[in-house]
């Protein structure tokens, strides 16, 4: 299976470019990029070496990454005669179409390939640096492969001017030439030494790096070597990729710099705070270069006066909580480096940090449209406006907090390691309960008592807003986790021992569901009547009737919180893989019923269905009526001045839904 995410984020702060002020933006899902290249849509495709991935950019940003059987540690990529892009796998060649079809080539003839490029034949060539070999693919599949003594290491392939293909040989210091047929030239110099990458110049001569010796080499077809030096570029972490644009060589330099070196041989640097283990290079579309950065796991982009614009993931690092805000945006806590993020539906991202985040764990919205954090290491509870104003609270009772919720009495209710704790909008704390082994989970059910998971002593508790608490055991919960509030009016669970989902009435009555998660995690109420809960490899969906489906990917993410967005889509975070997902739900929007039946302009009115909770706009026969508060069966609006008799229309992110009967206006 091929597992396609896409986000397109936005800007956070802005560091300073070789010409002026520069712009860094980030975004996730780019993990240890190394090969880019121009796609034949416009976009430019990278290689994510330590995700298995390919990733497209366009170049407003917006990044969409492609997972699964094909991508193996990818290296590097070129775009192919046949409008696909092929790359470089472990110990294959892969292709991979704009819509994210991938076809995977292995065999005789293939054997650790680096580099790849599209020949003058019709066909792509590539270096197997391992067996000191050249390999040609035809577009069909069909793999030769070619050796000669002087082939030794080679890493970087381009296609020259005279129709043949040139390529570096790091162990014997010497470029190579390699014609369509197979006929092999050497070309050895003092001013070659360990090449890395190489391509066709705008002068008719081939351009390589020397990057042990800090310094660009030029070779002409009949196989004269001149190099170029400079002070700013300074060995063993000299330059790598190489590529042509706008009349002049550009390429990254490791040690944190993209250079620019004339045909005459003047060269320039340019660094950037969003510069790290720069290594590929491509000109893009929009007439700027686009490359990769290794070490902070980024795409770059600087154009050719050296503004740069930086794409990465540096606001996503190791991410837990996630939960839809009051803004209309996602917010979440990123453990890995104590801050909360901020997502908007569109993608773009904003990073907060304060010395009192302390290895933040669950996140809420808050009835004050605040929200809510607990703070796992730091004994403590914060808020954080929309504006991103952070307060924390705290007292001797606060004791490893993990889940926390927003309650039925205007509180904010959470789990400490041996109590349940209470906090005020104001920050005024209470502690209930005892006997309360390692407290995980909470949520309010639809009783009005907040339901919450005793992991350790594998029971479920109930505790009123009054604090009067009371524990179900059933033989089947083990060390449970997450909760939520179904649909169905019991409280499901995800049990992390076991893997089994868990649910149990109001009145204490248990039912297991196998199979259900590996080492399950969180589990929320989604928009179409399921819940949706995260497990060890896969985002996983239960039924309230108990049907369990998985949505799996092969590049185990290690899914650990997920929610609801308020675009109607199921947003979870990724650990491992520093990156936010989404997932969209076809989930058509139904009515049933409304009450009452008919009123005047300010009446309030309850729409009963499902599938409402992302619902963006309501009418009254077709005049928009403001939203007091929508769940994902229910919605209450008052009706708005100037509606007429007609039918309620709701419209949610999956579509419009009218009512059967017509409200009547008194």
């Amino acid at each position: 299976m091929l597992a396609a995410s896409a986000l397109s984020l936005g800007s956070s702060a802005g560091t300073a470019g070789a010409s002026g002020a520069g712009k860094v933006t980030t975004y996730p899902g780019v993990s240890n990029p190394s090969g880019i290249a121009a796609g034949p849509d416009g976009a430019l495709w990278f290689t994510s070496q330590s995700s298995d991935a390919i990733g497209r950019i366009t170049v407003g940003g917006k990044v969409t990454t492609f997972t699964g059987t094909g991508i193996s540690f990818p290296s590097d990529i070129a775009a192919g005669p046949d409008g696909a892009l092929w790359f470089t796998n472990t110990n294959s060649i892969g292709r991979i179409t704009t819509k994210g079809k991938v076809t995977d080539y292995t065999g005789t003839g293939i054997d650790s390939p680096t580099a790849i490029t599209a020949g003058p034949d019709g066909a792509l060539w590539f270096t197997n640096h391992l067996n000191d070999s050249i390999g040609r693919i035809t577009t069909g599949g069909t793999v030769t492969n070619y050796t000669d003594p002087s082939i030794a290491f080679p890493l970087g392939i381009t296609a020259g001017p005279d129709g043949a293909l040139w390529f570096a040989n790091r162990d014997n210091s010497s470029i190579g030439r390699i014609t369509t047929a197979g006929t092999v030239t050497n070309y050895t110099s003092p001013n070659i030494s360990e090449p890395f990458g190489i391509t066709a110049g705008p002068d008719g001569a081939l351009w390589f790096t020397n990057t042990f010796t800090a310094s660009i080499g030029r070779i002409t077809t009949s196989g004269t070597v001149t190099k170029f030096t400079d002070a700013g570029i300074t060995a063993p972490n000299g330059p790598m990729g190489i590529t042509s644009a706008s009349g002049a060589l550009w390429f990254t330099i490791a040690s944190g710099a993209i250079g620019r070196i004339s045909t005459a041989g003047s060269i320039t640097k340019f660094s950037s705070a969003g510069i790290s283990g720069p290594d590929g290079i491509a000109a893009g579309p929009d007439g700027a270069l686009w490359f990769t950065n290794a070490i902070s796991s980024s795409i770059g982009r600087v154009t050719t006066s050296g503004t740069f614009v930086n794409y990465g993931d540096a606001v996503v690092n190791n991410p837990y909580g996630i939960a839809a805000g009051a803004d209309g945006a996602l917010w979440f806590t990123n453990q890995g480096d104590n801050s909360i993020g901020r997502i908007g539906t569109d993608g773009s991202i904003t990073n907060f940090r304060d010395p009192s985040i302390d290895y933040p764990y669950a996140i809420t919205a808050g009835p004050d449209g605040a929200l809510w954090f607990t703070n796992n290491f730091g004994n403590s509870i914060g808020r954080i406006t929309t504006s991103g104003v952070i307060t924390h609270y705290s007292d001797a009772s606060v004791f490893f907090p993990v889940g926390i919720t927003a309650g039925p009495d205007g509180a904010l209710w959470f789990m400490n390691s041996g109590s349940v704790g209470r906090i005020t909008t104001s920050g005024t704390l209470t502690h209930y309960g005892t006997g309360i082994s390692h407290g995980y989970g909470i949520t309010t059910g639809p009783d009005g008592a907040l339901w919450f998971t005793n992991e350790f002593n594998n029971a479920i508790g109930r505790i009123t807003t009054k604090g009067k608490v009371k524990t179900y055991t059933d033989a089947s919960i083990s060390n449970p986790a997450g909760i939520a509030a179904g649909s169905d009016g019991a409280l499901w669970f995800v049990n992390s021992g076991n893997g089994l989902i868990g649910r149990v009435t109001t009145t204490g009555t248990f039912t297991h569901f196998p199979p259900g998660g590996l080492d399950g995690a969180e589990i929320t109420a989604g928009n179409d009547g399921a819940l949706w809960f995260t497990d060890a490899t896969s985002i996983g969906r239960i039924s309230t009737n108990g049907v369990v489906t998985h949505l799996t990917s092969s590049t185990n993410p290690r899914p650990n919180d997920i929610a609801i967005g308020p675009d109607g889509a199921m947003w979870f975070t990724n650990g491992l893989k520093n990156s936010i997902g989404r997932i969209t739900t076809t989930v058509t929007p139904a009515l049933t019923r409304f009450t009452p039946p008919s009123g005047a302009v300010g009446t309030t009115v309850t729409i009963t269905g499902k599938n409402l909770a992302s619902a963006t706009h309501v009418a009254f026969n077709g005049t928009a009526a403001a939203i007091v508060s929508n769940t994902a069966t229910q919605i209450v609006v008052t009706v708005p001045a100037g509606a007429t008799s007609g039918p309620i229309t709701v419209t949610t992110a999956a579509g419009t839904a009218s009512s059967v009967k017509n409200f009547k206006l008194a």
